[in-house]
């Protein structure tokens, strides 16, 4: 970049907008929201706080912008509208980051793209030479490209003046660092917008966004006027809710109220009446920043949606926890609805769970099918040729192998069916047999002896799989949506020699081993009185501990210990349940061919 591009950048930032307040010029400018719930021209009084993240982002003295907020609740709508900002008013090079290229290619094309054409001085500055279906538009005085985030080759190369990053959590460590140092050129005019739901404490977004000054929004009592941050803490089930310890989760989602933190008036649960505390409601600082002009803004759901709504879901989530040992819906509530990050519990744990009251070969009524067409189903449900729901993990190692089965209720919960010392590829195929379990539902572990467990389990048509120190993985369903879960796509392994390729699957150590002790310690998860002594001491040989170094958990074998074969058999006997959503609530798989094996 020459001294004339930056001179001339220089006047752009100093000239005057179409109207002093950005919010005022997007009004009058932006006819229409396509793709969105409130579809025709902007106004702010919709969302206040939008209005407000909007004129901290276009105050020249605001460099690094953190945004922590709850899904839909206006992060995109922010983006959309703040790009037609910096196109008409102060141009420069912007980069507009989603998670994956697909989707920043979506976000471009039905989102972007069409807020543009309702904005006629947007609309008025696109190259003649523009391509409708890029995601790099041209305009007269600027490129704006819009790209993925996991890509670590989009962050590279380019001199930005904007980068506006969105799903940041997802964003692998060091690529707000690789974004951040893409403003450097343009030095003061340089300017860093990130965006992200909850995510993990500890991540790079968190970091960046504890050297702001960690902005809440705040509404006020319509009834005392009394300033105060949206919290959980003031959400009202009704009295009549609760009976007998079980939750009536219609009265909760009718009933639900808000408590002022001064006056105790309880708010209704209308749309009215959020409208009504937010409109006078502003942005109050809860730190100081490191940094001249580093901003943070937070926001949940509690500004944006229905509070009977949110307690079903808060509700239908310690369920799941409490009774099914999976913490996954209540991650999910803290990171998506209350826009909090989730921290794992550090100190040690052991898994020391009791044998249930049944032996290995014990029928069990709640066992569930799998029916010719894939379905899984009840056995009461069951028509002819399905098969029962098992699944089986293989710890592979030198000269033998260690194999555990386990029977699945369509509940989340389990029983122990087998566990084994097998010597041979071809016993543990007998033993799969033996005991009805589909070859889509065995897993081997692929960490050792990774050619022959890949060209063995590929003759098979069994899965392999690898345990990971990440925490989880970025997976991409068939809508092309990306999310994060502690395993990873699968991944097609060309075997030499063999015309079926391997199947991969890696998982982390951590979230595998973190859903097991959940499930043992609820007793979803259960093993059997006639599980032999060896079994038992290898199932609870690990702990879960804080690492001094890391100041992170992990699951480590202590001094002594030598053996956790069970537990790695059971953890990948685990995963096959996980990925056809009996446990951890994970969308089911498909992939199980029809009829029985």
């Amino acid at each position: 970049m020459n001294k004339a591009d930056l001179l001339r950048i220089g006047r752009d930032v100093l000239r005057p907008a179409d109207s002093g307040d950005v919010v005022e010029w997007l009004e009058d400018n932006v006819h229409a929201i396509p793709d969105s719930p409130m579809p025709g021209p902007f106004r702010s009084e919709r969302t206040p706080w939008i209005a407000e993240a909007l004129r901290i982002a276009a105050d020249p003295e605001t460099k690094l912008l953190t945004i922590l907020a709850s899904i839909q609740s206006g992060k995109s709508l922010f983006a959309r509208l703040f790009t037609c900002h910096i196109v008409a008013n102060s141009p420069g090079p912007t980069m507009v980051l989603q998670a994956t290229d697909p989707e920043a290619k979506d976000f471009a094309l039905r989102y972007l793209r069409p807020v543009w054409n309702n904005c006629p001085p947007v609309k008025a500055r696109l190259s003649a030479d523009d391509l409708d279906r890029s995601t790099t538009a041209d305009f007269d005085r600027m490129t704006l490209y819009c790209r993925g985030i996991w890509n670590e080759a989009n962050l590279q190369r380019l001199s930005l003046r904007y980068t506006i990053a969105d799903e940041c959590w997802m964003a692998p460590s060091g690529h707000l660092a690789e974004l951040s140092a893409r403003v450097t050129a343009f030095g003061w005019m340089g300017k860093r917008i990130f965006m992200s739901q909850g995510g993990r404490a500890g991540q790079e977004f968190h970091q960046l966004h504890e050297t702001t000054d960690q902005r809440d929004w705040n509404m006020r009592c319509p009834k005392c006027d009394h300033l105060q941050p949206w919290v959980w803490e003031q959400i009202r089930f009704p009295e009549d809710a609760k009976a007998s310890g079980s939750w009536d989760l219609h009265k909760v989602s009718v009933g639900t109220t808000y408590e002022c933190a001064s006056c105790r008036t309880l708010l209704p649960d209308t749309n009215a009446s959020r409208l009504e505390a937010n409109a006078r409601g502003m942005f109050v600082a809860t730190a100081s920043a490191a940094n001249t002009g580093h901003i943070g803004l937070h926001w949940n759901s509690l500004a944006t949606m229905s509070w009977g709504e949110l307690g079903v879901l808060m509700l239908k989530a310690k369920e799941s926890a409490d009774q099914y040992g999976d913490e996954e819906p209540r991650r999910i509530f803290k990171q998506k609805r209350l826009a909090m990050p989730w921290s794992e519990e550090g100190g040690e744990m052991v898994s020391t769970a009791e044998s249930a009251n049944y032996k290995m070969g014990d029928p069990w009524d709640a066992e569930a099918m799998i029916s010719p067409k894939g379905r899984v189903i009840e056995q009461t449900d069951a028509p002819q040729g399905s098969i029962p729901f098992r699944t089986m993990g293989v710890d592979v190692q030198r000269g033998h192998f260690w194999v555990v089965v386990r029977k699945w209720a369509k509940t989340g919960h389990s029983r122990l069916l087998a566990f084994a010392r097998i010597e041979s590829w071809g016993n543990v195929e007998a033993f799969a047999k033996q005991h009805a379990v589909h070859p889509a539902m065995v897993f081997c572990d692929s960490g050792d002896n990774t050619t022959e467990v890949y060209r063995e389990c590929a003759k098979r048509n069994w899965k392999t799989a690898k345990g990971s120190g990440s925490e989880d993985f970025a997976v991409t369903d068939r809508d092309g949506k990306t999310s994060r879960r502690f395993y990873s796509e699968k991944q097609a392994i060309v075997v030499p020699g063999i015309p079926q390729r391997a199947i991969l699957v890696s998982w982390s150590n951590l979230a595998g081993k973190d859903l097991l002790h959940g499930l043992r310690a609820r007793k979803v998860w259960t093993y059997a009185l006639d599980a032999t002594p060896e079994y038992v001491e290898q199932l609870n040989a690990e702990v879960r501990i804080k690492d001094r170094r890391t100041g992170k958990p992990a699951w480590i074998l202590p001094q002594g210990k030598k053996d956790n074969h069970a537990m790695d058999c059971e953890l990948l006997a685990l995963l096959a349940a996980v990925r056809w959503g009996i446990a951890g609530r994970e969308t089911a798989e498909t992939d199980l061919p029809s009829g029985t094996p």
